[in-house]
């Protein structure tokens, strides 16, 4: 009996002590600098001026989009096609909410600009464009909704470029010679012939 208990005891302190040497082993041992800062929170390199300018472009882009997507929206009420329509509706709604915020946070790219505020200012705009890339992807879930192709192929935009590596052979590598087909004749190793 008494070994038994002695057993169920060693047992007990074996299983604590690999639960202890687990758990210490998953400790975080902070490594990071204090000062590191992620890639994604690069500035940009543009002044105040030139980031409300790009503002009122992003507005203006989002507002484009808004205005395709409705008269997506129109056209397939026109054809009652009801799925579309739910559809559509929904990508326009939320095409709204992104120009609703897009407006709000060109208010506030304003005053930061105004104030001199860097940080506030930088902020603001790297929303501005998380704004504008926001209602292209929807802009493209909408035309998804009705079926049209995303990846269209516009020959007056598209400029293909082809440049050829001077060094590449006139001849054709693949034809082969005789000659070329010989083994070589391999070096003598051994002084002894």
């Amino acid at each position: 009996m008494i070994l038994a208990v002695r057993r169920v005891v060693f047992g007990a302190l074996v299983a604590l002590g690999l639960s202890v040497g687990g758990a210490d082993a998953q400790t975080v041992t902070p490594t990071a600098r204090p000062d590191a800062e992620v890639g994604s929170r690069r500035t940009a390199n543009l002044s105040g001026a030139d980031q409300l300018r790009e503002a009122t472009s992003t507005l203006d882009s989002i507002t484009a989009s808004r205005r395709r997507v409705s008269d997506l929206l129109d056209r397939a009420r026109t054809d009652r096609d009801i799925i579309k329509v739910n559809c559509l509706n929904d990508k326009l709604t939320q095409v709204d909410v992104t120009l609703r915020s897009a407006r709000e946070h060109q208010e506030l790219l304003q005053n930061s600009v105004s104030l001199n505020n860097d940080g506030q200012r930088n902020h603001e705009f790297q929303l501005m464009n998380i704004f504008r890339s926001r209602s292209e992807a929807l802009e493209t879930e909408a035309r998804q909704c009705v079926g049209e192709e995303t990846g269209t192929f516009d020959p007056t935009r598209t400029v293909i470029t082809v440049r050829v590596d001077p060094t590449i052979p006139e001849e054709d590598p693949t034809q082969l010679t005789p000659d070329t087909l010989a083994p070589e004749r391999p070096l003598v190793t051994s002084p002894v012939m």
